[in-house]
This record gives structure tokens, C-alpha cells and sequence, in this order.
């Protein structure tokens, strides 16, 4: 997950009692950087307004316009009215980057790994917005998801051979000044928050001893 700052006006449609609109979709889609607030995919093709606190007919939620994110349909799917107390990646006082973290596996049969980062944490929502990551990164339970999560999958892996393309010009022994700045330049886009898949580059870095050994101020030259 990652954090997102709601900087645009509540649409006037929503007064109207009217959220599935293309202003609304429109809004959502830059605050959320065209992205997938839980599984962090871009460029979709089926986005859908999701009720982050399911609003069961209650109109107040219904057109809450802190209520709206932008969410797949797989994820929204999963998500649906199920899983409640959640991470809110929309506080302004919570950084949701650094509660959970996010690892690709290697062959697209394996699970994406998703875990507390400080296993003392007994925030009842962290637990819960793990639960929820895990199942829509990793649910297969139908033949339908099944096809999502091979697509997701296949979208991540194509992301994480370019981190590790990256990576390995800063371990090189051989690789010179002019690509480990290029090198340090692609990972470096590839944390902004608008890149797909963003947090998992920031925790492969973070969790990386021999490449921080090797590059100590990475972090903060990649600037989170």
C-alpha cells in the first residue's frame, strides 16, 4: 500500500447523490496515481470506485467523498464487504509504507510474501489490512481469480526483473560510475509512488544487507 494525499474537491455529483460519475473516477484516478490502492497495479483496465468502509445503504458513506478510492476489480472483488478496520492509506498522520511489508517471489507459482514490519505490533488493523493483502495478492479460489492473479502476477515478476536488472549494476564489480548512476536512476523511479508496484522496490531495498553494504546511503538518495 501506499500513502495518497485526497487534494482534490469533493465532485458536486456526490451532493447530488450521484458517485459512479465520470468526474468522480477522474479525481480518484490522480489522487491515486492511476493505481490499485491494495494491489498497487496500474494503467487498469477495469477500475472501479470502492467503498473503503462498505456503506450496506447507508447514504452517508455511500457519497462520502473520504470514503471513494480507486481500487481493480479483482481487489474490490476480493475485498467487497468482507474485510472491515483497515489501513487507511488516505490518514494524513499514518504512513501505511512502513507498517506492512511487501515481497515478490521469484516464479509466479509461489505467494507474494506479506508481513508485519515489526512483529510486536498488535494493531488489530495492520492484522487485518495483511489478511486482505494476502488474499488479493495471492487468492486463486475460483477459476476467474485464478486468471487475475496469473495476469497480476506476471505484471509484478515483469517489474521485479527490472529492479534485479538494477540491482545487480550496483553490485558489479565491473559496472562503471556512468551505469551505477543510471542504475540508481531507474530504481529510483521505480519507488516514486506513482511507479507500479512501488513498495515492494522500497522493502527489497530496505531488507537488502549486501546491497546497503555496498551502497550505505541508497535510502537516502533514493529519497524514502
Amino acid at each position: 500500500m501506499f500513502n495518497v494525499i485526497r487534494s482534490i474537491e469533493r465532485p458536486e455529483c456526490l451532493s447530488r447523490g450521484i458517485y459512479n460519475d465520470p468526474s468522480v473516477t477522474a479525481a480518484l484516478k490522480k489522487i491515486f496515481h492511476g493505481k490499485c490502492y491494495l494491489c498497487e497495479q496500474s494503467r487498469l483496465s477495469d477500475p472501479e470506485i470502492e467503498h473503503f468502509i462498505p456503506h450496506e445503504g447507508n447514504d452517508d458513506l455511500k457519497y462520502a467523498w473520504d470514503n471513494l478510492f480507486y481500487s481493480c476489480s479483482r481487489c474490490n472483488s476480493i475485498k467487497s464487504n468482507r474485510h472491515v478496520n483497515l489501513l487507511d492509506c488516505s490518514d494524513p498522520i499514518l504512513d501505511v509504507s512502513m507498517e506492512i511489508i511487501h515481497l515478490a517471489p521469484s516464479i509466479s507459482s509461489e505467494d507474494v510474501i506479506i508481513r508485519m514490519s515489526d512483529e510486536n505490533n498488535t494493531n488489530e488493523r495492520t492484522g487485518n489490512t495483511i489478511l486482505l493483502l494476502k488474499e488479493c495478492y495471492n487468492s486463486k479460489s475460483t477459476g476467474l481469480r485464478g486468471i487475475t492473479r496469473e495476469n497480476l502476477l506476471e505484471n509484478l515478476l515483469r517489474n521485479y526483473t527490472n529492479f534485479l536488472l538494477a540491482r545487480q549494476a550496483l553490485i558489479n564489480l565491473e559496472s562503471t560510475e556512468e551505469e551505477i548512476n543510471y542504475a540508481k536512476a531507474r530504481i529510483k523511479a521505480m519507488c516514486k509512488i506513482s511507479f507500479p508496484f512501488s513498495i515492494f522496490w522500497k522493502w527489497h531495498i530496505r531488507l537488502d544487507n549486501f546491497l546497503l553494504e555496498q551502497h550505505p546511503n541508497l535510502i537516502g538518495e533514493l529519497g524514502f
